[in-house]
């Protein structure tokens, strides 16, 4: 789809036009990263928490591991488990990597807009895509998808200047792109899939030799990988092995029937049906079409021998596009409906197409919208209004919501201060034991800390199970009962703790009643 002239790229001279794009990319950039910190999602204690178990037992495995599959993603727990050695089982060490990543996310798709199709785009690229909601949510929460896919973002921006010639040292930044890629396997395995981009991207523009500097640090990184899952745990392709059975994994009955054994077709919509549900769904869903109908009108036009360079750059982000929707919706149940190697309906699988569809749908709006027939003067003003409608639209959708859909602003998944409430309450409480759910137990011990890592205190945290009851004088916690702060918590809660017995005196409740504490009587 892209411009595939033998020529080199040449290295091309810094101007001082780019100053202004750059300073914009570091206004937004910081800006996101303001809002991001403004909106810590609440820790889960499902994938999120085993993660941070799987950190601080790194490289080594967590006893009794519930998923072999989730440390061994070391790309993940690797810097986790470094920020950890600074600052212990805390927040920072929970969301710092998650933040990290999202930002590099954020200044990856400012930087390919900028790049290809100027300021404009890349702005309202970034703007869309930083503020879908599950990406804001996923931009904090210590989970392998969304890291994966800024790692992967950040390698494509990198091979798109090197390819249009903008960066000096081109072997020094093969290397780094080597190196992210690499990276971004560790992190999260089927980001693989959407490699091929890469030497798409490069084909004909280096050299026949200039690809091993890329090539490299990606082979070291298998190397690396083989070896250390050897010496840990006695076999070279634990993480292979561990992938592949993702499908055998046991499953409620009411979970497996949503991804098991189900008509073909909605293993093919899945995607759509999935983004439908959010409440920017029609701003997402109108960018996927554009960028897939994009992809047919440049393949049509290659094939006349009459794309332009703007087209083929659009047509680009179609087969990044096409690069994983097609081997997920294999997996995910076409080829074998009965045992689906992945669970398609969660979102956060499709993070790695989140910047292609955004970017090219908002890139292919503006040539649409030029091609109206207008004045030359009135026809940049009214792409430029044609454009940025749609992806404020589509950002308030996501941040306000519509009826019968909130948007992220008001969820207290991002918006419970419930929990470090809590620990300032236990910081001054003479509280020795307190007693909790077995899902809050798993999240809870973040909050015995200062958010970078100084212990407050140095009680004691017992789960309820069964018949086991808190002894008098003892606390209990109850968390997120009807919240989607943190749901597990809340149904947990409900389950051990169906009723508050009279004798029971309340001590605590959070300012969004999301939390309750009682000193039993």
């Amino acid at each position: 789809m892209l411009d595939t002239v033998s020529e080199k790229a040449t290295t091309r001279s810094p101007s001082p036009a780019w100053r202004p794009a750059v300073l914009l990319g570091v206004v937004l950039t910081l800006l996101y990263g303001v809002l991001l910190l403004f909106d810590l999602s609440v820790p889960q204690p499902v994938d999120h928490s085993r993660y941070m178990d799987a950190a601080r037992s790194f490289p080594s495995a967590p006893k009794d591991p519930i998923f072999d599959h989730q440390y061994l993603r070391i790309g993940l727990t690797g810097p986790t488990s470094a920020a950890m050695k600074v600052f212990g089982y805390s927040e920072v060490t929970y969301h710092v990597f998650p933040v990290a990543a999202a930002l590099l996310l954020f200044a990856s798709v400012y930087a390919i807009g900028v790049l290809w199709f100027g300021r404009l785009v890349g702005a309202l690229s970034a703007a869309v895509l930083g503020c879908v909601g599950i990406i804001v949510v996923g931009g904090t929460e210590l989970l392998p998808d969304l890291p994966a896919t800024g790692l992967f973002t950040a390698a494509v921006a990198l091979t798109i200047a090197v390819r249009e010639g903008l960066l000096p040292w081109r072997r020094l930044w093969l290397v780094v792109v080597g190196v992210l890629m690499g990276w971004s396997y560790l992190t999260r395995e089927f980001i693989v899939f959407v490699w091929p981009l890469v030497p798409v991207l490069l084909w004909r523009r280096v050299g026949r030799w200039e690809w091993l500097w890329g090539f490299v640090p990606v082979a070291l990184t298998g190397i690396g990988e083989t070896a250390l899952n050897a010496r840990l745990y006695g076999d070279p392709l634990a993480r292979l092995h561990a992938g592949s059975g993702l499908g055998d994994l046991p499953s409620r009955p009411a979970v497996a029937a949503t991804f098991h054994d189900l008509p073909l077709w909605v293993y093919l919509w899945r995607l759509p049906q999935q983004l439908a549900r959010l409440p920017e769904g029609p701003g997402l869903l109108l960018l996927l079409a554009l960028t897939l109908a994009a992809g047919v009108f440049v393949v049509v036009r290659r094939v006349r021998g009459t794309a332009t360079v703007s087209e083929r750059r659009v047509g680009a982000f179609a087969l990044w596009v096409m690069l994983l929707w097609v081997p997920l919706t294999l997996e995910g149940g076409v080829l074998d409906p009965a045992h689906p190697k992945l669970r398609l309906q969660l979102l956060r699988y499709w993070y790695p197409l989140f910047p292609a569809f955004v970017l090219g749908g908002v890139a292919a709006l503006w040539p649409a919208a030029r091609a109206l027939r207008l004045p030359d003067r009135r026809r940049a003003v009214v792409a430029s209004a044609v454009v940025s409608c749609v992806a404020v639209a589509t950002t308030a959708l996501a941040v306000i919501g519509r009826p019968g859909m909130p948007g992220w602003a008001g969820s207290d998944r991002v918006r419970s201060d419930a929990l470090p409430e809590f620990r300032s309450w236990l910081s001054r409480s003479d509280a020795q034991t307190v007693w909790v759910d077995t899902k809050l137990f798993r999240i809870l011990p973040i909050y015995f800390v200062t958010p970078t890592g100084h212990r407050i205190w140095h009680g004691h945290m017992r789960p309820m199970r069964g018949a086991r009851q808190p002894p008098v004088g003892d606390y209990v916690v109850a968390y997120s009962i009807g919240s989607n702060a943190c749901p597990r918590c809340g149904d947990t809660a409900r389950a051990v703790l169906p009723t508050v017995p009279p004798t029971w005196r309340p001590v605590l409740t959070s300012h969004d009643h999301l939390l309750h504490v009682w000193q039993v009587a």
